[in-house]
């Protein structure tokens, strides 16, 4: 795909014959290069296989291409990790003994800082137990919410229903929270 500024802040998309005309107001269009003008930071996966190929002795440039990072932002992993370690790219374990003993009782939710706010949510998703919760409140049956979060299977359920019978103060906090936003 290739794409082409025109007069008037239309965009003209070219696909073969086929044109299609997008108008956009300037704000959109600032907004648009805002977003497509912005830094792209490493993702975890691609940290961990830096590291890992570093590790393998792997020059930095095939590293940089092979996994796609460029190479000021590899040299700031490096030099990051070397004075902090895997906790110093944002790769070590995070929590306490405590929190995941207390977790392994619902074993489908984990709270993770800085994923949805570190508040528990559903292993693998972003999809944080309060917001079932306050959806059960409101009507929702537990078969509607296994429609509306096809990722989610029963026992999910069952773990957020005693997750937040267990901790009615930390759900109603975060409920309260993100009616505010």
């Amino acid at each position: 795909m290739r794409w082409e500024p025109v007069l008037a802040g239309v965009v003209r998309h070219f696909r073969g014959v086929d044109d299609v005309l997008i108008n956009l107001t300037p704000e959109d269009r600032k907004d648009l290069e805002r977003f497509a003008n912005r830094k792209v930071r490493p993702t975890n996966r691609q940290k961990a296989q830096a590291l890992l190929g570093l590790a393998l002795g792997e020059t930095p440039d095939r590293v940089s291409i092979r996994i796609g990072i460029a190479k000021e932002d590899l040299s700031l992993l490096v030099d990051r990790f070397t004075k902090g370690g895997l906790k110093g790219v944002g790769l070590g374990r995070s929590g306490s003994v405590t929190l995941r003993r207390e977790l392994r009782r619902y074993p489908t939710i984990e709270k993770t800082p800085g994923v949805c706010g570190g508040a528990a949510r559903f292993a693998g998703t972003r999809i944080p137990v309060w917001q079932l919760v306050e959806a059960r409140k409101l009507g929702a049956s537990e078969a509607q919410l296994l429609i509306d979060y096809p990722r989610l299977k029963a026992t999910n359920l069952v773990d957020a229903w005693t997750y937040a019978e267990d901790h009615p103060d930390e759900i109603a906090t975060n409920i309260h929270t993100n009616q505010l936003v």
